[in-house]
């Protein structure tokens, strides 16, 4: 394969793909402040799709196609550099075939950027505004961040994904087992959940969690069916039954009689014991060994 632009499959509108881009959007319109946000997908060599978008005014927008070079985004994809116009009519530096889209839209100024994942041009993420002015640091540097931010979900996801394949392959009946493939992939799984713990509440760390799921579910889980299960308190299982009810820090200790400082202290031994970095994972962890109902 040649680097650069390599096709991927257009995301089902219910993928993890899908969803990571819709969040990456609806946080680029919030965050630069502009009316118009959207990703266009890479699905070949030379063409891009329009995916998510946000603040269209037509809803009929999804799947249309813009060839390589094209206009602003399809200038990203061949570019693989940022872009922006302060007035999409007049720019001298684009070609206008979609000027018609555009001004159906009534945008005038308008940047976009490219997600690249490894070598490979995965996506374009736009912004727009319905006024011709000058787009300031504050755009420019929101859609770098949300490009940045699904680059990242993309490159995770595609990691657990060739891991989880390579170890069903070493699982399976014609292929000896290959250990230190298994124990890299626990690695793996274990430093996501270190780089979950950093990223802010919202719909990427619902994804990032989603990954975490599939590598539990994947390979991580059978490590547990070789190993005892972790042995918590009855005290431990009280504040542990408490998180999956729902209950916050604060709740726990008035409704169990320990302080709030106690209650911290037994949700770090817990999550160390299951070798978990959030509650959340800490109570799936316990149920799959059979230490919550």
């Amino acid at each position: 394969m040649r680097q650069g632009v390599d096709p991927v499959v257009f995301p089902a509108e219910d993928s993890a793909e899908a969803a990571a881009a819709r969040a990456a959007v609806l946080a680029l319109r919030r965050d630069s402040g502009m009316p118009v946000a959207g990703a266009a997908w890479v699905v070949g060599p030379k063409l891009l799709q329009i995916g998510e978008t946000s603040g269209m005014k037509s809803p009929c927008r999804r799947g249309f196609p813009v060839p390589a070079g094209a206009g602003l985004i399809g200038q990203v994809l061949t570019t693989r550099r940022l872009a922006a116009v302060s007035d999409y009519r007049s720019a001298q530096q684009i070609s206008h075939e979609y000027d018609s889209f555009v001004a159906a839209e009534g945008v005038r100024a308008m940047a976009a950027a490219p997600v690249i994942v490894g070598t490979t041009v995965r996506a374009a993420l736009f912004v727009g505004s319905r006024e011709a002015v000058r787009l300031g640091d504050r755009v420019l540097t929101a859609v770098t961040a949300a490009a940045r931010d699904l680059e990242q979900f993309l490159a995770t996801r595609d990691h657990t994904h060739r891991l989880l394949s390579e170890d069903r392959a070493a699982r399976s009946p014609a292929a000896p087992r290959d250990a230190v493939a298994l124990e890299q992939v626990h690695e793996v799984h274990a430093e996501l959940l270190d780089l979950t713990a950093t990223i802010g509440e919202g719909h990427l760390k619902e994804r990032f969690h989603e990954v975490c799921s599939l590598l539990e579910s994947g390979c991580c889980s059978e490590r547990a069916s070789h190993e005892p299960a972790a042995r918590l308190s009855p005290r431990e299982v009280d504040v542990l039954a408490a998180v999956a009810a729902g209950c916050t820090n604060l709740e726990i200790s008035g409704r169990l009689d320990i302080g709030l400082e106690t209650v911290k202290g037994y949700l770090r031994s817990v999550m160390r014991k299951l070798g978990t970095g959030t509650r959340l994972e800490a109570v799936t962890a316990a149920r799959r060994a059979g230490l919550l109902p």
